[in-house]
């Protein structure tokens, strides 16, 4: 059975120690010309949960991700961080309030170290208000060593290839004192050791208590690191609960409104003779006795 198929919460939502919400979002609604992004939509995130924000593109995802960062403020509604009301009107106060996003593209500078990339905008300073550097290299390496990335702080950032500038990224991501870690799309671009890295750091971050949410359109994903998951769609919550109670054909009517056999109606094709048969098919970093055949008419 579905739990919160209509968006009503539990009385007392806990975490699995019994811990209540650390962030708690109730009636967000923002409003652009011509658009309502969000309607009375709530959230809760637990310490040492991954919470799964799930809904097509357009359903207000985005939004709710720019409000906990600061970049949109909301024209109705609350937030509260461990029972305590906030605001954030600037990216800084939400930084401040121990809300941190790591995006599927975050701004990076090539030209500059891989260190003052971490902590370009809140460098540790010495007392004559200058850069201390060295301390500066000492918490980027410490950083750096905590998420399991080889990387050498002192590195011009334009060295490193894709994967070690996500690793920089979410070290950036980490360098304030989170409570709160927004994961958008963070595997995206990743190749399969680098989301099996992903899923580590997660883990890493639960086990230090913070509060997770996880945004993806990947299900395999989203069941794998989950443990309660928030629908939306069309800028209104219409759905949580924890992520055991649910299956994917639930979670895909409530993101679309309909049955899964109505968004995919099952047919009756006819298939040819087969035309591609891919056996024992494998790649040092991706993939791994891969084999599948193809027939004429077939959709795989």
């Amino acid at each position: 059975m579905l739990a919160n198929t209509q968006g009503i919460a539990d009385t007392h939502p806990q975490s699995e120690d019994g811990a209540g919400p650390v962030l708690t979002l109730s009636g967000i609604s923002k409003s652009f010309p011509g658009v309502k992004a969000l309607s009375e939509v709530s959230l809760e995130l637990f310490p040492g949960e991954v919470t799964a924000l799930v809904g097509e593109n357009g359903a207000g995802k985005s939004t709710i991700v720019k409000i906990l960062t600061g970049i949109y403020q909301p024209d109705e509604g609350a937030i509260a961080i461990n029972g305590t009301p906030v605001s954030f009107p600037t990216a800084q106060d939400a930084g401040r309030a121990g809300v941190t996003a790591i995006h599927q593209e975050t701004v990076l500078f090539d030209d500059l170290s891989v260190a003052e990339n971490i902590f370009i905008g809140h460098a540790p300073k010495t007392r004559f208000g200058l850069i201390d550097r060295k301390e500066m290299l000492r918490k980027a390496q410490a950083l750096l060593d905590r998420i399991g990335a080889r990387i050498d702080p002192n590195v011009t950032l334009k060295d490193l290839g894709i994967a070690n500038k996500h690793l920089v990224a979410i070290a950036r991501a980490l360098s304030i004192d989170a409570k709160i870690v927004i994961m958008d799309e963070p595997t995206a671009s990743l190749s399969h050791k680098e989301i099996e890295e992903t899923y580590e750091l997660v883990e890493r971050l639960k086990a230090e208590g913070k509060a997770i949410l996880f945004i993806s359109h990947k299900f395999d994903e989203i069941f794998r690191i989950a443990d309660r998951y928030t629908v939306f769609r069309d800028g209104q919550m219409v759905g949580k609960g924890k992520i055991e109670a649910v299956s994917e054909q639930e979670l895909v009517k409530l993101m679309v409104g309909r049955s899964v056999d109505q968004v995919f109606p099952k047919r009756a094709p006819q298939l040819g003779e087969e035309v591609l048969k891919v056996v024992g098919y494998c790649h040092p970093t991706e993939f791994e006795d891969i084999g599948f055949t193809l027939r004429a008419g077939e959709i795989l």
